[in-house]
């Protein structure tokens, strides 16, 4: 049973808005709690839920960016950090409370808005018309594997990591199965009942599938390998992710939207289709996450810390991990940032990332499949496969004579592929997942993390160390006003 029985986790919950037209839908949300329930989806035949699928409060999630805030990679400047909202200031500073009592947090917001859609075609549509049952089973697998993403999200943000001697007691996140907008009672389930939860969602799709689909947005075979296979890393159980990893790659998709890595040695040279001008430091010509050809599954946000200024920089540290040939660093100027937030670029060594859009691509992806199995590969002891997946990524990243990697130590190697994934993934919120799974890895739980604000002088005016409750995002104000009975995290 996926409900915990004797932790009420709040009063009422209307989910949100959402109008259907000519099968495209927009959705707003107010709160995770206290939703108006302004219109429906309207949906009677089976095309109308396949419909569903495409469109944008599933692909997106808005601007709920905050988890880049989290990441210990990123440095901020005292001046540009205190002109921001009060919701990015306390992020940065892992404060407990992120929001006032009356500010809506868009990541919860969000996730519960693609939960209910998800749960409307998983209910609804084996009744649709002029689908076959096969055209309706495959939609309710789809939605169901695609719930287990949003769920993963869900649980990563507001459960504590994943420990297997207290996930069982461990207070996790509500599991809703239902797209009722009129629900009034929910519990929150334990954090092993959510992993249980994710894995049979994904599990019992499998078989249905598809390893070709129509947009990187919808979940192909592939993409669902890859996603149970990260779950299962969350739970340090390496040796069960490693064959679905390993499968992924069997079964990725060839049709109309193929996948692969790009190669930055081309792409990002001179007059290369990625045009790149360093005088004024930026470039141009990337595609959005949905028309990647790295993407596997479309899921992204709109980030406000790349782009247009630099509220936040990459520290000194984090960008020393790049090698002087590495590609990547091209994404990072000392080039100040010409917006409302200021000029100054005074912190010493950090750099500022700059994008050609605003979006970020936080789904399933090629690079991050690569480095999933090759950390399993290493976890594992097949050190030799580890590092033939690091140079395939690295060698698409930099010239071919910097891409080996010669490692020899087990323990060093999985250390090498952590930092790989900050090489690849910094600026875009995946840092803070490492950091929660790494918390209760015997390999890293030692390890410390900690923001640092710098003066206009450059010099630091402050140091913010994690503490471990801070792992686990505490529910906000607004919420626990809505619902006293309601028992917080720590």
């Amino acid at each position: 049973m996926f409900h915990s029985k004797n932790k009420k986790f709040m009063k009422y919950l209307k989910i949100i808005s959402i109008f259907l037209l000519m099968g495209v839908f927009s959705s707003c949300s107010k709160s995770f709690l206290e939703i108006d329930p302004k219109g429906r989806i309207i949906a009677t035949q089976t095309n109308d839920y396949r419909n569903l699928f495409y469109n944008g409060t599933l692909l997106s999630l808005g601007t709920a960016d905050m988890q880049i805030l989290l990441g210990d990679e990123v440095v901020a400047q005292s001046a540009v950090l205190n002109s921001m909202s009060q919701g990015v200031q306390q992020a940065f500073r892992w404060a407990d409370d992120l929001y006032d009592d009356a500010t809506d947090a868009p990541e919860l917001t969000n996730v519960t808005a693609q939960i209910y859609v998800l749960n409307k075609i998983i209910n609804e549509v084996m009744e649709s018309e002029r689908g076959t049952e096969a055209e309706k089973q495959a939609l309710r697998a789809e939605a169901r594997a695609t719930r287990a993403w949003s769920y993963f999200q869900f649980i990563s943000l507001y459960g504590k990591p994943y420990d297997p001697a207290t996930a069982a007691t461990d207070p996790g996140v509500p599991i809703i199965l239902d797209a009722d907008v009129t629900a009034t009672t929910f519990t929150r389930a334990s954090v092993q009942e959510v992993y249980d939860f994710i894995i049979k969602d994904i599990t019992e799709s499998l078989p249905l599938l598809p390893r070709n689909n129509d947009a990187r947005s919808r979940m192909s075979q592939a993409g669902a390998e890859i996603l149970l296979g990260k779950v299962y890393m969350f739970m340090g159980k390496f040796d069960q992710a490693l064959p679905l990893l390993e499968s992924a790659f069997n079964h990725l998709p060839n049709g109309t939207l193929p996948v692969g890595l790009y190669d930055y040695n081309t792409l990002l040279a001179p007059g290369g289709a990625w045009y790149f001008a360093p005088t004024v430091s930026y470039y141009i010509g990337a595609p959005l996450p949905w028309a990647s050809t790295e993407t596997l599954f479309a899921r992204q946000f709109s980030s406000q810390y790349q782009y247009q200024h630099g509220v936040l920089l990459l520290k000194k540290e984090a960008y020393e991990l790049y090698g002087n040939n590495d590609k990547r660093k091209l994404f990072y100027t000392r080039t100040p940032a010409y917006s409302s937030y200021g000029t100054q670029l005074t912190v010493p060594g950090a750099m500022r990332k700059f994008a050609p859009s605003a979006a970020v691509a936080i789904g399933i992806s090629m690079p991050e499949l690569y480095l999933l199995r090759a950390e399993c590969y290493a976890r594992t002891g097949a050190l030799s496969a580890a590092k033939a997946d690091l140079k395939t990524l690295r060698s698409k990243r930099m010239p071919d004579a910097d891409a080996e990697v010669t490692i020899t130590d087990k323990n060093a190697l999985i250390r090498f592929v952590i930092d790989e994934r900050i090489r690849e993934f910094a600026f875009t919120g995946l840092r803070w997942f490492d950091m929660r799974r790494l918390s209760v890895d015997p390999l890293f739980a030692a390890q410390t993390y900690e923001h640092i604000v710098y003066g206009p002088d450059g010099n630091e005016v402050e140091r913010l160390p994690l503490r471990k409750e801070r792992f686990t995002l505490r529910f906000p104000l607004k919420v626990m006003l809505q619902n006293p009975g309601m028992t917080n995290n720590p």
